[in-house]
C-alpha cells in the first residue's frame, strides 16, 4: 500500500515526474513539431526534428519516444549523420528503461555518453547520467555505483556556465542516498533551491517543497506538510504542471493515510491523481496509482469502490497492453535497422571500389566537358576582346571628329568675330580720334580718350580671339556612321560563322549629335557582346531609320532566346540593364521580343531639332 511504502520509494515516484517540462507546454511543442513534419524537405532538419519528438514524448509515452527514436536513427544512419544518430540512441535508451530492458538500456547508455564526451558537451553527458542512475536504481540498485556516479557528476557540473541543471543533480543526490545527513540534506536541497530560483525554474521550486513537505513529515511535523502539500496542489494547478499535480496528491494520500487516519479522504486524492494521469497519458502510472486505490478501498471494505477500482484497472492494463504490442513491433524495427547497419558495413568494402571507379569515370566526363567549354569560352573572350578593342578605336575615333567639329565651329566664330566685330569697332576708333582732334573742349577731350583707350582694348580682344580660334587644328576626315558599325561587327561576328545585314540610313543621322552616335555604338556593342556570349545565333541584323521624329535601332537575331521571366522582373545580364541604362539617359525607350526563334530588340530615341 501507499502508506505503507518507504519514504525513499515515495520519493522516487516522485521524481521520476517532477524533473520535466509542463505537460500543456510540452503537448504545445508536439503540435508544433508535428504539424512541422510535412513541410521538412531537407534530411537533417527532419532528423533534429524528429529526435525533439522523441525527447517530448520521454515522459508522456515510452512507445511514442521509441517509435520517433527509431525512424530518426534508421534517417540518420542512412546519410552518416552521426549527431542525428546519438539524440535517436537517447530516446531509444531511455524507452528501453521505461520498459524494463535495463541491461539494453545500460548498454545503449554507455556508448552514447562516449560519443557525447567525444564532443565535450558537458550537459548532454549530464542527463546521461541522469538516467543511467534511473536505471541503476530500477534494474542494478547498486547504492554505492549510484552515488558514486552522481558525485562524479556533480564534479563535472562545476564546469558549466549554464549550470540551471544542476538544481535537478542535486536533489536526485539527496534523493538516491538514503545514509545522507539531516544537514548534507538541507545544504544540497538548499544549493538546488539556489539554482532554481536564479533560473525561475518553477518544476523544482514545487518538487523541493514537496521534498520539504516529507521531511516535515518524517519529523511528524504534520499541519506543516500539509499546509506545504496544498500550496504546491495550488501552484501546480497554476502552471498547468500535470507531474507535479500527481506527486502533490501523492502526498496528501500519505498525510490523510498514515498520520490522519482518514481512508477514504485518501482514496479522493488518488482518484484525483488517477485523473491526472489520464490526462498525461501515462498507463504504467495509470495501473500504479489504481493498485495502491484498491488497497485503500479494500481497506475501507466499500465493495463498490473495490468494483469501480477493479473496473479502471482492467481498462488501464488493457491499454498498457496493447502499448506493449506496439512497442513489440517497433522493437523488431530497431533490430531491423541494427542489423540493416551490420550489413551496410559489410558492404562497404565492396562498394568502395565501385564507387572508385564510377568516380573516376566521372571525373573523366566532367574534365571532358570542362575542357570543351573552355575552349568555347576562350573563343567568345576572345570575339568579345575583339569587339571591345574595335569598339574603343571607333569611340576615340568618333571623340576625334566631335574635337574637330569643335575647332571647326570655333574657326567659323574666329572668322566671323574677325571680319564683323573688329571691323566695327576700329570704325568706332576712327570716330573717335576724329572727335578728339575736331573739339576744342578739354573736359570733353579728356573723357573722349578715356572711351578711346576702352575702344582700343575691345579692339584688341576681338582681334586675339579671332587669330586664336582661326588657328584651330587642321581639318580631319570624318568616317561614315555606317562604315564605322560595319568596321565594329566584321571584327567581332566573323563571315565564316555569322551572316550579317546592316543598314544605316545616313540622313536620319543627320541631325543626331556626336554624343548621341557613341551611345548607339556603345548599345550596339553591348548588343553583339549577349549574341557572342549567350545567343548561339547564326544571323544578325542591324538597322537604323527614322520614324515619325524619332530614331530607331533595331537589332535582331536568331538565337535561343532570353529568359522573358528574368527579363520582365529585371533580372535580365549586365549588357541588357547596361544598354536600358544608356537608352534612359538617351530619354529613349526599349521594347525586347524573345522566344525559342530569337531575339529583337527594338529602341526608340527621339530627335531633338537644333
Amino acid at each position: 500500500m501507499l502508506y505503507l511504502l518507504p519514504k525513499r520509494y515515495f520519493i522516487l515516484i516522485l521524481l521520476m515526474y517532477a524533473c520535466n517540462n509542463t505537460a500543456q507546454g510540452q503537448i504545445r511543442q508536439i503540435e508544433q513539431e508535428l504539424r512541422g513534419l510535412s513541410s521538412i524537405k531537407d534530411n537533417v532538419t527532419l532528423i533534429n526534428s524528429l529526435n525533439r519528438l522523441g525527447a517530448l514524448y520521454r515522459t508522456r509515452n515510452a512507445d511514442s519516444c521509441f517509435y520517433y527514436g527509431i525512424k530518426a536513427k534508421g534517417m540518420a544512419a542512412n546519410i552518416h549523420y552521426q549527431k542525428g544518430q546519438t539524440e535517436a540512441d537517447h530516446s531509444i535508451a531511455f524507452a528501453f528503461y521505461k520498459r524494463g530492458l535495463y541491461a539494453e538500456s545500460l548498454d545503449l547508455f554507455g556508448k552514447i555518453l562516449s560519443q557525447y564526451q567525444q564532443i565535450n558537451d558537458t550537459e548532454k553527458i549530464i542527463l546521461v547520467y541522469l538516467d543511467m542512475v534511473a536505471v541503476m536504481n530500477k534494474g542494478v540498485s547498486d547504492r554505492a555505483k549510484i552515488i558514486s556516479l552522481l558525485q562524479k557528476t556533480i564534479q563535472i557540473g562545476q564546469k558549466l556556465k549554464k549550470d540551471s541543471i544542476m538544481s535537478k543533480v542535486y536533489a536526485h543526490y539527496c534523493l538516491r542516498n538514503p545514509a545522507l545527513p539531516q544537514d548534507s540534506i538541507h545544504y544540497y536541497m538548499n544549493k538546488s533551491n539556489e539554482i532554481a530560483s536564479r533560473y525561475k525554474d518553477e518544476t523544482m521550486l514545487t518538487y523541493n517543497r514537496l521534498w520539504q513537505g516529507r521531511l516535515l513529515i518524517s519529523k511528524g511535523r504534520l499541519q506543516e506538510a500539509l499546509t506545504l502539500a496544498k500550496q504546491s496542489l495550488l501552484e501546480a494547478k497554476r502552471i498547468g504542471n500535470t507531474d507535479m499535480l500527481i506527486n502533490s496528491f501523492f502526498l496528501l494520500t500519505e498525510l490523510y493515510e498514515n498520520n490522519n487516519n482518514n481512508p477514504k479522504k485518501a482514496l479522493e486524492y488518488l482518484y484525483q491523481a488517477y485523473e491526472a494521469a489520464q490526462k498525461n497519458g501515462d498507463s504504467s502510472l495509470e495501473i500504479y496509482i489504481l493498485h495502491n486505490a484498491l488497497e485503500v478501498a479494500e481497506q475501507l471494505g466499500d465493495k463498490d469502490e473495490i468494483i469501480k477500482v477493479y473496473f479502471e484497472l482492467d481498462k488501464s492494463i488493457t491499454a498498457e497492453w496493447e502499448k506493449s504490442k506496439k512497442f513489440i513491433n517497433d522493437y523488431v524495427a530497431y533490430n531491423a535497422v541494427q542489423d540493416q547497419n551490420k550489413l551496410l558495413s559489410e558492404k562497404n568494402a565492396q562498394r568502395a571500389l565501385w564507387l572508385l571507379i564510377i568516380s573516376f569515370s566521372s571525373a573523366m566526363i566532367v574534365l571532358t566537358i570542362y575542357l570543351m567549354m573552355l575552349r568555347r569560352d576562350r573563343k567568345a573572350k576572345a570575339q568579345i576582346e575583339a569587339l571591345n578593342d574595335m569598339a574603343t578605336v571607333q569611340i576615340m575615333a568618333m571623340e576625334e571628329a566631335k574635337h574637330q567639329a569643335v575647332k571647326e565651329e570655333q574657326q567659323r566664330l574666329g572668322q566671323d568675330l574677325h571680319d564683323g566685330l573688329s571691323s566695327s569697332i576700329a570704325a568706332i576708333r576712327y570716330q573717335l580720334e576724329t572727335l578728339m582732334i575736331d573739339t576744342s573742349d578739354i573736359d570733353l577731350k579728356r573723357k573722349l580718350d578715356v572711351l578711346q583707350k576702352e575702344t582700343e582694348n575691345a579692339y584688341k580682344a576681338a582681334r586675339n580671339k579671332s587669330h586664336e580660334w582661326f588657328s584651330a587644328a587642321d581639318e580631319q576626315l570624318e568616317q561614315s556612321f555606317e562604315k564605322q558599325i560595319i568596321l565594329l561587327t566584321d571584327s567581332s561576328l566573323p563571315n565564316n560563322r555569322y551572316n550579317k545585314n546592316i543598314h544605316i540610313d545616313n540622313s536620319a543621322l543627320s541631325g543626331v549629335d556626336m554624343d548621341t552616335r557613341i551611345a548607339l555604338l556603345r548599345i550596339i556593342q553591348e548588343a553583339i557582346t549577349n549574341i557572342i556570349k549567350h545567343a548561339k545565333a547564326k544571323n544578325v541584323s542591324i538597322l537604323i531609320y527614322e520614324e515619325d521624329e524619332n530614331l530607331l535601332l533595331t537589332i535582331n537575331d536568331d538565337g535561343i532566346g532570353l529568359d522573358e521571366k528574368k527579363s520582365r522582373n529585371g533580372n535580365s545580364t549586365m549588357g541588357l540593364q547596361s544598354i536600358r541604362r544608356r537608352v534612359q539617359y538617351l530619354n529613349g525607350e526599349i521594347e525586347i521580343n524573345s522566344n525559342i526563334k530569337g531575339t529583337e530588340i527594338i529602341i526608340t530615341i527621339p530627335i531633338v531639332i537644333n
